[in-house]
């Protein structure tokens, strides 16, 4: 916990926070444990003359997340149409499949519908 990179001490703490020495130990093993809300954290940081920075992150950029989304949708798409294309023997072949889906995702992209972020 940043009060001891800072060397304040847990009573430091609940003083400027206005609150018992126990408060912040309970916060710290809230924290620990997983279990700490954002309002606590706010005001821990604050009590330690900082603030509480609360952000999510995509893996990799958000171009790549919206892609990778209307790839699996495109795919999941195409796919079920082809076993029923394929049940009355009409199906593509693979390639033909695959450039179907690159190109439904890029069509999902660039529209953007409602129920895009649905996994069906």
């Amino acid at each position: 916990m940043l009060r001891k990179a800072l060397g304040m001490s847990g009573s430091e703490v609940a003083a400027r926070m206005g609150v018992s020495r126990n408060a912040v130990y309970q916060a710290e093993r809230n924290e620990r444990d997983g279990a700490i809300t954002i309002h606590q954290m706010q005001k821990l940081a604050e009590a330690m003359g900082g603030r509480f920075v609360y952000a999510v992150i995509p893996d990799g950029s958000v171009g790549d997340v919206i892609h990778a989304q209307a790839q699996r949708k495109a795919e999941a798409l195409i796919r079920r149409a082809s076993a029923h294309m394929a049940l009355e023997k009409q199906s593509l072949p693979s390639a033909q499949t695959r450039r179907r889906i690159d190109e439904l995702a890029a069509e999902l992209v660039r529209d953007m519908p409602p129920d895009f972020w649905e996994v069906k």
